[in-house]
């Protein structure tokens, strides 16, 4: 019996020490994040349309813009929030504190030099910057 003990208990040890410990990555003891999807322009042009058109119908029913992505879910004008991780942008909707205009921004969530950025705004039209932020004087598409 205690010759089946001890062989159990070689058994045992001798795999707590093996491969688990080495799966880990050595500094964190964590498995490394994915990395970022590339940005997909299309997608965030698409949905920057979607939101323009969103807001105008939002205006018609409210008398004034959405000030959050909430309020346009709730509205039943969009499915859901733009997600980053999928498209590759972080888009930002950026409401007046009156709620009489808007701005939104997409941002590529890993910029480079040849990443276009994006804005648009109450007037439905889209501008764009390659490897830096878009604004109001940009170039419209």
């Amino acid at each position: 019996m205690r010759l089946l003990t001890g062989l159990l208990l070689v058994l045992f040890t001798s795999n707590c020490t093996g491969p688990a410990e080495k799966s880990a990555t050595p500094a964190t003891g964590q498995t490394p994040a994915p990395a970022a999807k590339p940005a997909d322009e299309t997608a965030a042009i698409n949905f920057l349309k979607l939101v323009n058109i969103s807001q105008t119908e939002y205006m018609k029913r409210h008398r004034r813009y959405a000030l959050t992505y909430e309020e346009l879910m709730d509205a039943r004008l969009i499915e859901k929030e733009p997600p980053k991780d999928a498209i590759g942008y972080e888009i930002k909707l950026r409401p007046s504190a009156d709620a009489g205009s808007y701005t939104i921004v997409a941002v590529p969530v890993s910029p480079s030099n040849s990443v276009r950025h994006f804005f648009t705004d109450k007037t439905g039209v889209i501008r764009a910057e390659a490897g830096k932020d878009a604004g109001a004087s940009s170039p419209p598409l």
